[in-house]
């Protein structure tokens, strides 16, 4: 039940290419470093149509499999890809859960930790620990008490897409939510910062927060809820994070991923609960040297999992 193929942190040799599933739209990236920056090799966005990818925790995902064959399909050839590819896959907000768990103290034997660790997500989840394919990476501890980040995928939904991809000859080794490959970005070596940051990744369902300190994840939180909820829900998780999550400094820099309106709302929401405007993040800024014209918010996810094999 437990895999080794979600450490993200730290395996050494993961592919540069990675594919970002969501209800809206396909994302396939390539990507190679020049000079300490990184750019697409190749690069393709694809549209979906609406209905095709259903998202859900618990049921298959995929509504019309030879359709959504025939785009994946379409998808690399128009970006100049092969016919087999090995590669990373980010699947959409709500087919995949994560969190960051901290315990009181660490559990006397491996399979004890694996009981209490699985016990934690399935009571987030509310889906039988039979059901789920679990992994965790231990974090560094505060105060004495171990943290873990905490994965799981239903069997029917991860089955489903391993056999999609099986279909096309891809060998997909690292599947994650796509809120984690966007918080790669933040969790790069070569930023260099034991600051903390945010990414708010905003989506159809409401919207996903991952905090950072340092490299590693400090919050996962994953929000559904109305459009007109979302300011509120986010402003009081934003107050969560200042009034007990101690920061020693304020929060350094932002990456919000979404839509421009959108952006600017969540902008508002922070800047009200911590009063002040943390940097924000922008591909550049990131290492990513991306075409004006791509949308990065689109494509965040892919590359930011791709940007994992460097």
């Amino acid at each position: 039940m437990f895999s080794p193929l979600w450490n993200f942190l730290t395996v050494p040799t993961l592919p540069s290419i990675a594919l970002a599933i969501t209800p809206s739209h396909l994302a396939l990236v390539e990507l190679q470093k020049r000079g300490g920056v990184f750019q697409p090799k190749k690069l393709g966005v694809q549209n979906l149509p609406e209905g095709l990818v259903k998202v859900s925790l618990s049921d298959p995902n995929i509504t019309r499999e030879a359709e959504f064959l025939e785009a994946l399909t379409a998808l690399t050839e128009k970006a100049g890809f092969g016919r087999k590819l090995k590669l990373s896959v980010t699947l959409p907000e709500g087919s995949a859960h994560s969190l960051v768990v901290t315990l009181d103290q660490k559990p006397a034997s491996h399979s004890e930790l694996e009981q209490v660790l699985t016990w934690k997500i399935s009571r987030t989840t509310n889906l039988k620990t039979a059901d789920m394919r679990f992994s965790f990476q231990p974090l560094s501890g505060e105060q004495g008490q171990p943290r873990y980040l905490v994965a799981a995928m239903h069997e029917q939904v991860l089955g489903q897409y391993e056999r999609i991809f099986s279909q096309l000859g891809w060998q997909a080794g690292t599947i994650i939510p796509q809120h984690l490959g966007e918080a790669q970005w933040l969790l790069r070596n070569d930023l260099n910062s034991n600051e903390d940051q945010a990414l708010v990744s905003i989506n159809e369902r409401g919207f996903a927060v991952v905090l950072t300190r340092g490299q590693e994840p400090l919050l996962v939180r994953e929000v559904v809820c109305e459009p007109n909820e979302r300011e509120d829900e986010f402003f009081r998780l934003m107050v969560f994070y200042r009034d007990r999550l101690h920061p020693s400094q304020p929060l350094a820099r932002i990456l919000l991923i979404g839509e421009p309106t959108d952006q600017a709302v969540f902008s508002q929401a922070l800047a009200a609960a911590l009063e002040q405007n943390p940097q924000k993040l922008a591909p550049l800024t990131l290492g990513l040297n991306l075409d004006a014209s791509a949308p990065f918010h689109r494509l965040a996810a892919a590359a930011g999992t791709a940007s994992m094999a460097f």
